[in-house]
């Protein structure tokens, strides 16, 4: 375990009407809904405080109410990771939506929030139709930095079946890319898109790894 997720361990675990409440080894605080466990809603408060660590503290879980799991019912890391991305999208934000006027990192943790928002909802030409190539170009970068080499393979080869149109002059809207891709194009992307949504690398820890948790404030 790398220093970073020796600080993220759980120490102790609350709950209020909507969330359950983590703090962390370092002292930071995160949570996740009690809506994605509904045997966690509808537990008593006894049953609640049955919880126990995963072998590697960073994870939760109620094995007398649900099936334990490796990461835990309650996974920390994705949870910190979520809150990094929600801290750099109030920086975006308070900067009037100007991506420009963040840092670099803020830039490329926007880009990935926005990749994994659009294509787990709708696909690759979402994402790219919403936000344009040079956040595409960010998250290509990101996904470089943080080793996710999988992902990177997969976001790159939906981007490299648009390469052959970037000159085409019946090209006006990026909405025109898919109507102008052959079926055998079309089909390709599809696959991407599946192995995409098979989730093929553990993106949180990756970019905990080289980005970092969201700086405590002191």
């Amino acid at each position: 375990m790398t220093d970073v997720f020796a600080t993220l361990r759980a120490t102790d675990v609350a709950f209020n009407d909507d969330f359950i409440l983590l703090t962390l080894a370092d002292g930071r605080r995160t949570r996740q809904p009690l809506r994605w466990a509904p045997a966690l809603f509808e537990a008593t408060a006894e049953q609640r405080a049955q919880w126990v660590l995963t072998t590697d503290g960073l994870g939760v879980n109620w094995p007398a109410l649900l099936p334990a799991q490796e990461r835990g019912v309650v996974d920390v890391p994705h949870q910190v990771w979520d809150d990094r991305y929600e801290a750099a999208l109030a920086r975006l934000k308070a900067a009037a939506w100007s991506l420009d006027a963040l840092s670099d990192e803020d830039q490329q943790l926007v880009a990935l929030w926005r990749m994994e928002a659009d294509i787990n909802n709708g696909g690759f030409m979402q994402f790219l139709c919403n936000w344009g190539d040079p956040t595409c170009q960010l998250a290509l970068r990101a996904l470089q930095a943080m080793g996710a080499t999988q992902t990177h393979a997969i976001l790159a080869g939906m981007r490299g079946l648009l390469d052959r149109l970037e000159d085409d002059p019946a090209i006006k809207e990026l909405t025109d890319l898919y109507g102008a891709m052959t079926e055998q194009e079309q089909e390709a992307l599809h696959a991407f898109d599946e192995a995409y949504f098979a989730r093929p690398e553990d993106l949180a820890r990756l970019g905990l790894k080289n980005f970092g948790p969201e700086p405590l404030i002191t």
